[in-house]
């Protein structure tokens, strides 16, 4: 399986869909190009999905996600990560936040576009 990276900008909030086998190097490569959408489309609030991500990584490996989500989407207001229910960790999330990102996981769509659309 290769990776897909799909963006769709939104009034609201904008989402990057991530169709893949997990590897934080091959993310941060193809990271890049919807970094730099939601910076030209002046994006404050992404959903990035990644439901269809095939595989799991280990604790460092989520950390290091959560870092280059600092790295690249701190221009952002909120980051929601939107994850099956088997794969929840909260390291990526802890590590954003501990960094000052705005960024939570969740399991469940409605929960997160709801989070990410409330006012400040």
């Amino acid at each position: 399986m290769g990776f897909q990276l799909r963006y769709k900008h939104g009034s609201a909030m904008s989402v990057v869909e991530v169709t893949a086998r997990p590897s934080p190097n091959r993310r941060r490569r193809r990271s890049k190009p919807s970094v730099a959408r939601t910076m030209e489309n002046e994006d404050r609030r992404l959903l990035i999905d990644l439901t269809d991500v095939v595989g799991t990584l280990g604790p460092a490996e989520h950390r290091a996600l959560g870092m280059l989500a600092v790295r690249y989407l701190s221009h952002l207001e909120r980051v929601a990560s939107l994850v099956p229910e088997d794969k929840i960790t909260r390291v990526s999330e802890a590590a954003a936040q501990k960094h000052g990102l705005q960024l939570k996981v969740f399991t469940d769509l409605t929960s997160a576009v709801d989070w990410l659309v409330e006012p400040r």
